[in-house]
């Protein structure tokens, strides 16, 4: 499924990129066109297809609900932060609206952490609602793994924002990350010079 994105909206993916390596969302905002696709990105985006024809026959004694209502692919959009996203899950439910990501991984991280925490406050935003947890869907052990949505993540989100439009307006290339670990397998690596 595809997402319209105003041209002065980010996508909540950006926030993970730029958590994960800021060089990411560099190349993304300012030289577009030289993105190379990889296999990685085709086997995640059939994964999640997967998952999501596996999620609907699924209840939701996982997330500790007796009952409630599943929307795929759902379409959330910030005008505050001027962020859109498309969440893969959004379980909601009469105790609260509950974010779930999938994300083709056996473990956590905080750039996921922080796309769902993105995620909650466009929920929020969306539709008027208070969003207290959010979900990693980790595909390759298939276990759930919670987000608190907490305060500090919440004001690093706007932060983040802020940071990206200051780098793609000045068009200033951030530093490598200094786990150069990342670089190994990174679809932008022959761009940067210095890893």
């Amino acid at each position: 499924m595809t997402l319209s994105i105003p041209s002065d909206y980010l996508i909540v993916t950006a926030i993970k990129d730029y958590v994960h390596c800021p060089r990411f969302v560099y190349y993304a905002g300012c030289l577009p066109a030289v993105r190379p696709r990889t296999y990685m990105m085709d086997a995640g985006a059939e994964e999640h297809e997967r998952e999501r024809e596996r999620a609907r026959r699924r209840t939701l004694r996982a997330y500790g609900l007796p009952d409630g209502e599943r929307r795929f692919a759902q379409t959330v959009v910030s005008h505050r932060l001027r962020l859109i996203g498309l969440i893969d899950e959004l379980v909601i439910a009469e105790s609260g609206w509950i974010p779930v990501d999938y994300k083709l991984s056996d473990r956590p991280s905080d750039s996921f952490i922080m796309q769902v925490t993105a995620y909650a406050l466009l929920v929020e935003e969306t539709f008027g609602v208070s969003v207290t947890t959010g979900y990693l869907y980790l595909m390759v052990t298939r276990k759930l793994h919670p987000v608190p949505i907490l305060p500090e993540a919440r004001a690093e989100v706007e932060r983040i924002c802020d940071a990206i439009r200051c780098m793609i307006d000045a068009e200033r290339m951030p530093p490598p990350p200094s786990a150069r670990a990342k670089c190994r397998a990174c679809e932008f690596r022959r761009f940067c010079n210095d890893v």
